[in-house]
């Protein structure tokens, strides 16, 4: 089983170096204007002052302030385009592990092999967790390092809070899409699925928030259980996120396990 994960993840690691290359991009990007944008607080005050207060608390602006690095940041970074990636990246791998391999007709040879699906299929699911984890891991701490080289400040212990959900977040819509590569022969219709269900939930959130009729629709959205803000910001767990995402996690990896093992790979 491990030679399959370390192949795996062997074969993989040029698409993970990008993506890691190109998170620090933002980071570094985002961080190296933080002392200039910190410098015109009270400028992006008075203009968040006249935002109107739905759209403040629809988009998690309540807490948008300059003058703090992890209230900047919460917002630039880890309120979309960090967490975009780190989806992106796990949908990818989810596709590629099955799907890919049916649709290329692969999938034959691998199982030709002596390794039975069951063992394939943890292998293949192993392996992405691992880059998952690697890749919040390694860019949590580049975004640490770049901070300190332009001497910001930090309030460290708050980043494992952060890095905790993000992870049981990714987690969760990578067996998702696990599951989606296990049933199905095309890896387009993995990303379809996985990114039409995420842009589902993100829009359920937005609106659970902007119309107070629609307040009970943002329990179905996994971006009302992901946020920065009370994560990085304020240090704060919300158990239910946890529970939520773990839960998510471990039905679909189960049922995805069941799928593959269950289907007629030649279909």
């Amino acid at each position: 089983m491990w030679p399959i994960i370390k192949r795996t993840i062997k074969d993989r690691k040029i698409v993970f170096l990008i993506y890691i290359i190109a998170a620090s991009a933002f980071f570094l990007m985002h961080v190296s204007v933080f002392p200039s944008f910190k410098d015109q607080q009270i400028d992006i005050a008075q203009l968040m002052q006249s935002m109107p207060q739905g759209f403040i608390e629809a988009f998690g602006l309540e807490d948008y302030d300059m003058s703090k690095f992890e209230n900047y940041i919460a917002g630039e970074e880890f309120s979309l385009i960090w967490p975009l990636m780190l989806l992106i990246m796990s949908i990818s791998f989810a596709g590629g592990a099955i799907a890919s391999e049916i649709e290329k007709g692969t999938i034959e040879v691998l199982l030709s092999q002596p390794i039975s699906r069951s063992k394939l299929y943890i292998s293949r699911y192993i392996s992405g967790v691992i880059m998952i984890f690697g890749f919040i891991i390694i860019t949590m701490g580049l975004l640490i390092a770049m901070a300190a080289a332009f001497g910001i400040d930090l309030k460290l212990n708050h980043y494992p809070a952060l890095s905790l959900v993000a992870f049981l977040f990714a987690w969760a819509i990578y067996s998702i899409a696990m599951f989606l590569s296990a049933v199905f022969s095309d890896r387009g219709k993995v990303y379809f699925i996985s990114a039409a269900l995420l842009f589902v939930m993100y829009a359920l959130n937005i609106l659970a928030r902007l119309k107070e009729s629609l307040h009970d629709l943002r329990y179905f959205s996994f971006f009302h259980y992901y946020v920065p803000n009370d994560l990085l910001i304020r240090n704060q767990i919300d158990k239910y996120s946890v529970i939520v995402f773990i839960s998510v996690a471990v039905v679909f990896s189960i049922a995805g396990f069941i799928a593959f093992n269950r289907r007629d790979i030649s279909t």
